[in-house]
């Protein structure tokens, strides 16, 4: 089994190419992100959902231009495409969304793994239909896959210490739009309590 800080780990240490986060229950995602989050201190993220309406995919498309030097002529500052390339993207699938994103974004593998790379997240039961949609992204992932439902709750103290229940807005934003129960503050607290590594 895998945990949210060996996913973390793979993101510092690799700094490029595409990772992807399997889930199937919101509660094991969330707390597999507010992991990830709290072992990725020192690096800039940016979160937007993709799925197969235009004002999303329209988001998306002048995302992925931003690491392929395309003008912006439309854009309010010209600063937002360079801070956003040098950014980690987490782009959240939406459910059944596969069919719609998937070949879009297939011809986009080489922009999606440039520094510092992105890391897709995926309902488990539409990561099938999204490798048969995304093919060269499919193979290109190679072993970078993770399950947040098999993941277990074991970290180091200094990621435990950095542990909150809040995810960045854009992450919540993105949360909202998929399907399932959000967990209570409470019950990440609890959680957060409970997995206090022990000391020595």
């Amino acid at each position: 089994m895998s945990t949210a800080e060996q996913l973390a780990f793979s993101i510092s240490v690799e700094r490029r190419g595409i990772h992807v986060l399997l889930w199937d229950d919101q509660g094991d995602l969330v707390r597999a992100l507010l992991v990830l989050f709290a072992a990725l201190v020192d690096l800039p993220t940016h979160a937007l959902l993709a799925s197969g309406d235009d004002v999303d995919r329209d988001s998306l498309r002048r995302l992925i231009e931003t690491r392929i030097r395309i003008p912006y002529n439309d854009l309010e500052s010209d600063e937002e495409p360079e801070s956003l390339r040098h950014r980690f993207w987490l782009l959240f699938l939406q459910q059944a969304s596969s069919h719609a994103v998937g070949p879009w974004l297939n011809g986009w593998r080489r922009p999606l793994s440039e520094p510092p790379g992105a890391l897709l997240v995926v309902r488990h039961a539409d990561f099938d239909s999204f490798q048969r949609n995304a093919p060269d992204i499919a193979s290109f992932v190679g072993v970078r896959i993770y399950d947040a439902s098999t993941m277990i709750s074991v970290f180091s103290k200094a990621t435990h210490a950095c542990l909150t229940t809040d995810l960045p807005q854009q992450i919540s934003i993105a949360l909202d739009k998929l399907p399932g129960k959000l967990p209570s503050q409470q019950e990440l607290a609890f959680w957060i309590r409970e997995n206090a590594p022990e000391e020595p």
